[in-house]
């Protein structure tokens, strides 16, 4: 009865405009529900509930803004997607998350109090309620969403998840770490003068070096430089040896060199809060020893490459238990995935396909050939929500 309260209390200080409501929810994340000027008059009423992805602690928490094809997501449904030859206006509603980080068990109770909330909304506006409200979150929001719906079915009629890591959490924490060290292994620990940390931690002036730009332009340089003086050599082994899904020979220097900063991002600035939040240090390439292969000397390498097991990290791998999916499944679920992800591995479908077994609920959309992570169209986005609405009775 408290919590109920506090939702109506969230609801009364919104400002609610026409078709605009914003506000905090009770454990603070702030949240927004946007529905287009003609939603009473839409003779099908959808509302997707966003989860947006994994932003870093140092940035402030805010509401997303994210963009496909250079368009807000938000946008996007409010213009109308394509479904059975019409344009049918979206409604839309997200949360900011209480915390930036590792946020993923506090994302799902604040989109849990987001779905609440909802539904006083529109018990008290006088919108009508969408005859269905669908579950959306990419990357870490994939993750979020997916937890969501397993432990709450029924709470959403459908639900589309992307690129995120619901295979193996445990093992997506691994592929970060791996890549940590054996980039240092091939490129030193320090690049233009700034350590690049470890696994075991980063220092806050790291941390600082990434957010100003002073970081990723250091690393991309040291890329380039292996490119213009040693034909790669270097890239070449450490994306073998760390399994990152990008292609020398077919992808150009400038995208091999980006996605590879990009990946370097995690261990950088996710490192120190995912061992607060989990406890412990969750990496481990010691016990027993991890055995690289696809450099020119894989002996030297696993000699010398930095070794790491912290006391705590079975702590650490118990409460990673906690973000794991189960793949227990009463909520229509679709998961797309590009096959060369070098953020959240592609593997992750079929990890998660085989958790789901038969389960007909699971709908898989593999986009092959695809670099990039979310790297989506916004034609295939509609197309997945079509695909979920002419499944639902």
């Amino acid at each position: 009865m408290e919590a109920e309260e506090e939702l109506n209390l969230a609801l009364k200080d919104a400002h609610i405009t026409e078709i605009d409501s914003e506000g905090a929810l009770p454990d603070g994340a702030a949240y927004e529900i946007v529905l287009p000027e003609s939603w009473n008059a839409l003779p099908l009423k959808i509302l997707i509930v966003y989860a947006h992805g994994y932003v870093d602690v140092t940035k402030p928490v805010a509401l997303p803004a994210d963009k496909i094809d250079g368009v807000e997501i938000k946008d996007i449904l409010l213009n109308g997607i394509d479904y059975m030859g019409q344009t049918l206006p979206v409604g839309y509603a997200s949360t900011s998350y209480r915390a930036n980080g590792l946020v993923v068990l506090d994302a799902v109770e604040d989109i849990l109090q987001l779905r609440s909330l909802l539904t006083t909304f529109f018990e008290q506006s006088e919108y009508d309620e969408p005859a269905a409200m669908l579950l959306a979150g990419v990357s870490e929001g994939g993750l979020i969403t997916v937890l969501t719906i397993e432990q709450n079915p029924g709470l959403f009629d459908a639900a589309i998840a992307t690129c995120c890591p619901i295979g193996n959490f445990y093992d997506q924490l691994q592929y970060y770490g791996h890549a940590h060290v054996l980039f240092k292994y091939f490129f030193g620990p320090s690049v233009s003068g700034i350590n690049i940390g470890s696994p075991r931690g980063v220092s806050k002036n790291t941390m600082y070096a990434w957010e100003a730009g002073e970081l990723p332009r250091a690393i991309a340089e040291v890329l380039q430089n292996d490119y213009r003086y040693n034909g790669g050599n270097k890239i070449r082994q450490f994306i073998a040896c760390a399994g990152i899904p990008v292609n020398m020979a077919t992808q150009a220097p400038e995208d091999v060199i980006r996605s590879l900063v990009e990946v370097l991002r995690f261990p950088i600035m996710a490192t120190n809060d995912a061992i607060m939040r989990l406890g412990g240090n969750p990496y481990n390439n010691k016990y027993p020893p991890v055995q690289y292969e696809g450099s020119d000397n894989d002996r030297k390498l696993n000699l010398t490459v930095e070794r790491i097991c912290r006391p705590n990290w079975e702590q650490a791998k118990e409460e990673i238990a906690n973000y794991e999916t189960t793949g227990l499944l009463y909520t229509p679920l679709l998961y797309m995935h590009t096959e060369f992800d070098h953020v959240s591995l592609f593997s992750h479908q079929g990890e998660y396909a085989t958790k789901v077994g038969a389960n007909p609920l699971f709908i898989p959309v593999p986009v092959l050939d695809r670099y990039g992570h979310c790297n989506f169209t916004v034609s295939e986005i509609h197309e997945a929500i079509g695909t979920l609405l002419s499944g639902m009775p």
